[in-house]
């Protein structure tokens, strides 16, 4: 059960009957800090983005700053991204991308042991959203620029720890389009699709 009230307006003979009622209860306090970044729009997804920091040589502190950022926003607003993102790698889920590719580039050669691996490929379009909005812009123009052994599978769990911190519960926010490889069946003309994984 979830009970909220301003601050402000709580009265000490209020306080004392909800400590009567629910002696067991916490109490979280939202600062006014977080209640101003209550939306999340593309503006405020590429500033989480560019918080990034590039510097760091472990993935997890490269992630941590965006994090930081990302968890002054609300429930919803950590929704939203999540959203956008998920929304920004299934538009980057097309054959084309996957031709540019390094060593894992399509169509696989099975005859000479090469493969495509569906989630490289995952990872390979969240490096492309990882390095900000103007790289991503020119990706989307000219599929040759996608990065082609570079990969950035972290940024998939920037919003999932955001919100973990922010609640203490898992990611609980379920986008409209699919991030997975294949997901995109527009973007993979003349290609046999295999069958959509279902997220149970």
């Amino acid at each position: 059960m979830t009970w909220e009230v301003p601050l402000k307006q709580m009265t000490a003979e209020e306080l004392a009957r909800l400590q009567a009622r629910y002696p067991d209860a916490k109490v979280r306090i939202e600062t006014a800090e977080g209640q101003g970044n209550e939306g999340m729009d593309e503006e405020k997804f590429w500033s989480v983005i560019d918080m990034l920091d590039w510097s760091q040589e472990e993935s997890g502190k490269v992630l941590e700053p965006a994090i930081l950022k990302l968890g002054e926003y609300t429930k919803e607003a950590i929704c939203q991204f999540q959203e956008i993102l998920s929304t920004k790698l299934f538009d980057l889920d097309a054959k084309r991308f996957a031709e540019e590719l390094g060593s894992n580039a399509w169509p696989p050669d099975e005859e000479h042991g090469r493969y495509f691996s569906v989630d490289d490929f995952l990872y390979s379009r969240c490096a492309v959203v990882a390095n900000g909005k103007r790289f991503y812009e020119s990706v989307i123009r000219d599929p040759s620029r996608i990065p082609k052994e570079f990969t950035f599978e972290p940024l998939l769990y920037l919003a999932d720890r955001a919100w973990s911190r922010k609640t203490g519960e898992p990611l609980d926010c379920f986008p409209t389009l699919s991030s997975e490889t294949f997901s995109n069946a527009q973007g993979w003309p003349g290609v046999k699709l295999p069958p959509r994984r279902i997220k149970r």
